[in-house]
């Protein structure tokens, strides 16, 4: 009889512990983090990056204070221009190239930043001839210069506001009178290839 006992308790014991070792292992297996592959490591980092901020930051934001469009000659210093409701008009010289202040400024995020002037041969006379592989720069007032490549050039009436209502990757629009007596406006785009400091 005592022999039958110590025979049971063995196997009791025995299989106390076999199961006691089986739920250890499990606490273990799940409260340890799974080996990293290069998949799961791409995904996690894919997931950080989309919850991390806004969906348009800005790096690299200023103000144009010169535009330069070297296949054309163009390289003259831009002001900030406004439209005066009253007269209905954009503020105009014969010394320089505008910045629209109802676009946004030279940014490295979002939207169309426009720069406009008269078809004058020191000015923006030649913004027609502008033709694929033209490049630009922008000198801002925060140091930075921002490069672009041509995107397209095409002709608009004058009441079309629509590069102002633009969003998505970052452009630049650049603005002169055309046609028979002026009756339209040619728009240059340019799409954002760089930012560099002065």
């Amino acid at each position: 009889m005592k022999k039958k006992l110590a025979t049971n308790s063995r196997f009791v014991f025995g299989a106390t512990a076999t199961i006691n070792l089986c739920v250890l292992g499990m606490f273990i297996a799940i409260l340890s983090p799974l080996p990293s592959s290069p998949q799961n490591e791409l995904t996690a980092t894919a997931s950080s990056r989309r919850l991390s901020g806004p969906a348009f930051v800005h790096i690299n934001l200023g103000i144009p204070t010169r535009v330069v469009v070297e296949s054309v000659n163009i390289d003259i210093p831009v002001r900030t221009g406004s439209y005066d409701a009253t007269s209905q008009t954009w503020t105009l010289d014969g010394q320089s190239a505008f910045y629209a202040d109802r676009s946004v400024p030279v940014n490295d995020s979002n939207g169309s930043t426009l720069i406009y002037g008269h078809a004058r041969s020191k000015l923006f006379a030649k913004l027609p001839e502008i033709t694929e592989g033209a490049t630009a720069r922008i000198y801002t007032d925060s140091g930075k210069i921002f490069s672009y490549t041509f995107a397209s050039s095409r002709q608009v009436p004058p009441d079309d506001t629509s590069v102002f209502e633009r969003s998505g990757a970052p452009m630049l629009a650049l603005q002169t009178c055309s046609g028979p007596f002026d009756m339209y406006r040619t728009l240059v785009s340019f799409r954002l290839s760089g930012v560099s400091s002065v």
